[in-house]
């Protein structure tokens, strides 16, 4: 569920910069904005819902969320849309598969464990795909800004899943995710609150477009895929959920690319989508299997 919700977004997006209806043209900074103001309150529903009982909020946790909510506004949501602009869906959505593989890398020189042998292999598969992908130029407009964007964004992702597996420890993923993405889109709204008129213009100018934004761009990727994603770690374990979560990923975005933008993959490009997908394959091997 979380990768189909999360896999809508490129293609979604791209969609949405290309449309202009009455004057309601979205950029990267509108859409950021108009993502942000609707789950406010599901989000803060759901944060005091989950609510944990007896654990106090100290001042490290606080700076902790805090920070978390800072990567996820401006980081996983507003370079996500500057990506976009400068590249293609298919693209995006590509690049986007080598996130769980860099994070291998990152949480073993950050937390200075061994990368076992699947992880290495799935490092070295994911770097030859990331090869493939940008030689091939996925989707036919895609640039060296949009890869050096979506580089940064996978340091960000990278970046907010160590610190939201840290504060999971202490409290339960559902709430973690809550605050965070919550705290997020907060943050967004309140610094792009002079956009706030021309993101709910834009939103409601046609049937159409409030469609793709309030049901694809909010209700399926901002809503339910971070939610069910909280479940998947719970139930599985964030190694699992995130690497299964980006098979749906690529799945969706690269097929609601080709049917709604028309963007055709070559040769090349679809090697590089194999290779990413084995990549994900062996993060999922067990620790202790490869030990």
């Amino acid at each position: 569920m979380a990768g189909l919700g999360w896999g809508v977004l490129a293609p979604f997006s791209k969609l949405l910069f290309g449309i202009d209806a009455g004057g309601a043209h979205f950029d990267a900074a509108t859409l950021t904005v108009a993502r942000a103001l609707w789950p406010l309150p599901v989000f803060a529903l759901i944060a005091w819902l989950a609510r944990p009982r007896g654990v106090p909020l100290t001042r490290r946790r606080f700076f902790r969320f805090a920070f978390a909510a800072v990567l996820v506004g401006f980081g996983l949501n507003y370079l996500y849309q500057v990506a976009l602009v400068h590249t293609s869906a298919a693209h995006v959505v590509l690049l986007q598969g080598v996130a769980p593989l860099c994070l291998a890398a990152v949480d073993a020189l950050v937390f200075r464990r061994p990368l076992d042998w699947p992880r290495r292999l799935a490092l070295a598969l994911g770097m030859a795909g990331i090869v493939c992908v940008s030689f091939a130029r996925a989707g036919g407009n895609a640039s060296l800004t949009g890869d050096a964007i979506m580089a940064l964004w996978i340091a960000v992702f990278a970046a907010y899943s160590i610190l939201t597996r840290d504060l999971a420890r202490d409290y339960s993923p559902l709430f973690v995710i809550a605050v965070a993405w919550g705290g997020g889109f907060a943050l967004v709204a309140a610094v792009g609150a002079p956009l706030i008129p021309f993101a709910l213009q834009h939103t409601l100018a046609t049937p159409e477009i409030a469609l793709l934004v309030i049901a694809g761009i909010v209700g399926a990727s901002a809503i339910i895929a971070p939610a069910a994603h909280a479940g998947s770690v719970r139930l599985a374990g964030v190694t699992v959920a995130t690497a299964g979560s980006q098979y749906g990923v690529i799945a969706t975005g690269l097929l609601l690319s080709y049917l709604l933008l028309g963007e055709r993959l070559g040769p090349v490009s679809i090697a590089g989508a194999a290779l990413l997908m084995l990549g994900l394959a062996c993060t999922l091997v067990p620790a202790r299997t490869a030990n």
